[in-house]
Formats: structure tokens, C-alpha cells, sequence
């Protein structure tokens, strides 16, 4: 029960990093397009892909602590004899499913559930801010604005590689699963 208990407050904890991350690099975003410098323009779409990967690090954690959550509630259910412990079957149901392949938080075979819809809402807000910003910026560039957008979109195809990579073939979530079925046979 304890680490039941550990691991739902790890759940809440990376939730409310994920949270405060957004609105932390929101902040950032936004004073960088206030101050209006090539400088801080040139930043902000730097700073949209920080944000997006950030973001993916804490939602890694949440989902780490879902899937032990899981293991745990199944051993827990397997001992009382009974479904006591329902709240990763629920959580698969209202959030998505914890096993199912994403980018992030967006789930391509469920594209309409409300997790893929807020996921899709905020890299929409955060690619209107970078493409602003680069409106703002590129004209002032002269020719090293080329240079700058090949290293821009270096920098964002990398992460975003690596992401599809490392959610869309739930790297993590195989090796975790091959842990966890591991401790189901020895118990």
C-alpha cells in the first residue's frame, strides 16, 4: 500500500511540475516578446522547444508512476480476491491508455480524447508565439536569418525525432513492462 501511496503522489507531484513548467516557460515566452530585442526574439522559438520537451520529461514521469501504479493495484486486487483498486483502469479511460503510443500527451489512435485536444491546443499556442517572434525577428536578420533557421530547425527536428522515437515506440514502457512482468512470475 505504501508504494501504491508513493507512487500516486509522484503522479500528483510531476502533474503539478508539468503545470507550473508550462506556465514558468509561458512567462518566459512572453517577456522575451514584450522586450522585443533580436535577442529575445531570438530565443522565444528556442524556448518553445525547451518547453515541449520539458513537458514530455514530466509527462514521462507521470506515466512511470501509472504504470507501477498499475502493477501494484493488480497485485493488490490479486490478494483481496476482488477489483478493490480501480483507479489505473479509470485513469486509462478518462486520461488515455497508459500503454497506448503518443507523442507527449497527443495519442494518434485517439486524437479526439481530451488529453490529444489539449496537448494539440498548446503546441498550437506555442507555434503561433515562435512563428510571431520569427515574424518579428527575421526581417532584422538579413542574410544570418538563413543560417539561424537551418539551426532552429536542426535543434526542432532533433527533439522532435527523438520524441516520436522515444513515446511512439514507448521505449521506457517496454523495458518497464519487462521488469514488472518479471516480478508478476516471481510472486
Amino acid at each position: 500500500m505504501e508504494q501504491l501511496r508513493r507512487m500516486r503522489e509522484m503522479q500528483y507531484a510531476y502533474h503539478k511540475k508539468f503545470f507550473h513548467g508550462l506556465y514558468f516557460f509561458l512567462v518566459l515566452v512572453i517577456v522575451c516578446l514584450l522586450w522585443d530585442s533580436p535577442l529575445s526574439l531570438a530565443l522565444v522559438p528556442f524556448l518553445v522547444i525547451t518547453a515541449g520537451t520539458q513537458s514530455c520529461f514530466y509527462l514521462h514521469f507521470v506515466d512511470f508512476a501509472r504504470l507501477h501504479a498499475r502493477h501494484l493495484e493488480k497485485h493488490l486486487n490479486q490478494a483481496l480476491g476482488k477489483k478493490a483498486f480501480l483507479g489505473s483502469e479509470i485513469e486509462d479511460l478518462y486520461f488515455y491508455p497508459a500503454e497506448a503510443p503518443k507523442i507527449g500527451g497527443f495519442v494518434p489512435s485517439a486524437p479526439l480524447q481530451f488529453f490529444s485536444f489539449f496537448t494539440f491546443h498548446w503546441v498550437l499556442i506555442w507555434l503561433g508565439l515562435a512563428g510571431y517572434a520569427l515574424w518579428r525577428l527575421l526581417p532584422a536578420m538579413g542574410p544570418c536569418g538563413r543560417d539561424y533557421l537551418l539551426i532552429l530547425a536542426a535543434w526542432g527536428g532533433l527533439n522532435l525525432v527523438y520524441l516520436v522515437w522515444f513515446f511512439g515506440c514507448r521505449q521506457s514502457h517496454v523495458l518497464m513492462e519487462s521488469v514488472l512482468r518479471a516480478d508478476s512470475r516471481k510472486g
